[in-house]
Order: structure tokens, then sequence, then C-alpha cells
């Protein structure tokens, strides 16, 4: 009597039509079937080489079905994963474009064949380019080895795959440097406000003309701010999800007094929130935000980055600034003004080697010193 195949053995052997079968004989399903896998191939040589394969596919992978996976579909499963965790749709889409990148160079790369050269050839030609991709900074490409790194642990975190390769991948030298960061001239600054409206002016003038970081501007309370005394408090500021954390130095806990410009815009943007409430269709999410949007929720950075872009188009303001590029305005125009080094880093929340090393960008007056001879 012929021996019975047992799991994982299999077999090479020619169908009706001429051509060779291999056949594994994998562990039968839940139900009791028999699980079987079957690749064709032309010679019988061919046919063995075949069932080699993919008996090293299951004892790498558990399964044939796995061992077939590719990174494209691990993406799909990340990207469900984290719609499952119930994120905002801003949250879920800062990631969106890593991810994207991560399936054009590696979609089709199998997980269980996947290296780390791999994972470094990726990152190097994710640097240059890929596709019709432009080149991006060394940051850029730093995020995106983080998200590749959260698939994969995503797929070991599942049971798809055993062992995080891209963790053991390193950063390629980039061509691309960091961008240098700017400071507004006064009419630029003087045009910025001219054509901003709501929330927005709001931002750009705490910013731009009070030194605040657009993340503590964006987290500022009505509670924080005194309009009779014209002082303003900083006492925290809004993480990459909009949740409002601690300061982020404790020098940047501090206390502003604020002109008479500012006081206005802030009395007025505060009237007209008044009566965006008594309109709103939806209930007001948060009745203590400054610069809020129109139901209520803090005004997330992607869109006032977008803002300010359109902004600038408008002034023609060429290249547009980041929104943090308006806290370099207004230290710049304090150093223009003549005030000292520790005294800006004082009013701005910040050290003096800041100030001087990368917030001052214009020439300034330096001390007059007699000659040694």
């Amino acid at each position: 009597m012929a021996k019975r195949r047992a799991a994982t053995e299999g077999t090479v052997f020619q169908d009706d039509s001429g051509r060779w079968v291999a056949m594994l004989e994998l562990p039968r399903h839940p139900d009791g079937r028999r699980n079987r896998k079957k690749r064709r191939a032309r010679t019988q040589a061919e046919a063995q080489r075949l069932l080699r394969g993919m008996r090293d596919e299951f004892a790498a992978a558990a399964t044939v079905t796995n061992a077939r996976r590719t990174v494209a579909e691990a993406v799909v499963d990340y990207r469900a994963a984290r719609e499952a965790q119930g994120l905002s749709k801003g949250t879920l889409d800062q990631g969106r474009w890593q991810l994207d990148v991560i399936v054009e160079g590696l979609g089709r790369r199998r997980l269980v064949n996947l290296t780390v050269a791999d994972c470094d050839g990726f990152l190097e030609a994710a640097a240059k380019g890929i596709g019709e991709r432009r080149p991006v900074s060394r940051n850029h490409i730093a995020r995106i080895r983080f998200v590749l790194i959260n698939v994969l642990d995503n797929e070991i975190r599942v049971g798809q795959l055993s062992r995080n390769v891209a963790e053991l991948s390193i950063l390629p030298a980039t061509t691309v440097a960091r961008k240098e960061r700017r400071a507004l001239t006064h009419d630029e600054l003087s045009a910025l406000l001219t054509v901003a409206k709501g929330s927005r002016l709001i931002l750009i003038d705490l910013c731009a003309r009070n030194g605040l970081r657009p993340a503590e501007a964006r987290a500022l309370r009505w509670a924080d701010v005194d309009l009779e005394l014209g002082q303003l408090t900083v006492s925290g500021q809004l993480d990459r999800q909009n949740r409002r954390t601690k300061p982020k130095t404790k020098k940047s806990a501090r206390s502003l007094q604020l002109d008479d410009v500012t006081v206005g815009r802030l009395l007025a943007w505060q009237s007209k929130q008044s009566v965006l409430r008594k309109t709103a269709r939806n209930a007001w999410l948060d009745l203590d935000i400054v610069a809020s949007t129109a139901r209520g929720n803090p005004v997330d950075r992607h869109s006032l980055a977008r803002s300010l872009r359109s902004l600038c188009a408008r002034c023609e303001i060429d290249p547009p600034i980041s929104p943090y590029e308006l806290r370099h305005t207004a230290i710049t125009m304090q150093a223009d003004a003549g005030h000292s080094s520790w005294e800006i880093a004082d009013w701005a929340g910040t050290s003096e080697s800041m100030i001087a090393d990368v917030y001052r960008h214009r020439f300034r007056r330096v001390s007059h010193l007699r000659s040694p001879v």
C-alpha cells in the first residue's frame, strides 16, 4: 500500500496535457479539507525546482499564500489598521505620500524576500527621485524610512512576518539641502496682513508681529488673552495631531505685551466668532480657541501652510513663505530695530544662540571698535 503524503511534502507528475506539475501538500484547512498548491512547468527539472521553491517559501512564511505576499498588500493592510484606530482625516493624510512612494519603489517585492539591501537601495532611489518624483531632502527620506518600519511592524503584529529588515537600513546621502529660512520685508508683511482675513489674519499677526511659534499661535485660548490689559500668555502648543501640550521649553512659557493694532484685530475677531457660533450648522466644538475654523476646530498646520501659499501668490511674494518663517520675520525685524539678542530671546522664548545663529537673517549694525594700534 502506497504511503500517504504528509503535510509539507510534495510531488512532481505529468498531467493529461503533457505539462509537468509541482504539487505541495499543505496543512489541512480548519474544516478538514485538503490544502494543495500547484504550479506548472514545461519540463520535469523545472517542476522539481518549483517544488523546492514552494517548500522554501513555506518554511520561511508558514504558508505559500503568505510567502507570496507583497509590500503593496502590506501597505493596504497598514492603511486599514490606521483607519480602524479612528484617527482624524488630517492625521491619516500625514503619511499618505510616504506610503505612495513605498508602493512605487517596493510594492512588487515579496515580504519574505525583502532584505536590508533592498531597503537601502529603495531609500537611495527615493532620495534621487523615483519615477517622475523629484529628489527629496534627508528629513523626508527619514520620514519614508520611519513609515516603512511601521508598515513592516504591522506585518509582524498580525503574524505575516518574523523580522523587520527596515530597522537595519541606513539613511543615504542626499543632494537636496534643507530649505533655508528667510524673513519678509516690512512691505511684504504689510501686503500679507492687508489681504489676510479671519483666523488667518490673527495667526499671521501673532507669529509675524509678536513672535509666536505657529504651534503656539494655533493653541492660543481666549483664557490666555487679557484684552483690557493687552497681555498674552503662552502656556501651550499643538502637536501634529492638534492636541494641546505644554510649551516646547521652559523659556517658551512667557507673557507678552500686545500693541493696539493686535488688540484691535483680536477684538474684531472675537466679535466675528460670536456671529459664526450663532450661524454654524453644527455645534461649536470649542468656544475658547482664538484662531479657530468656522466650526470651532483649531486651524490645522497643513491648512495654514496652504493658506499662506495662496496669500503669497496674491501679494506676488515669491517664493512663498512657510508658517514658521513668520516667526523668523518677527525676530529679524526686532534685530533690525536695534534690540539686543538677550532681549529678543526673552521676548521670543528661546536662547540667545538661536537668535544669533538661526533667526536673524538680514545685516545688522555692529559695535564700533577702535583700532588696536
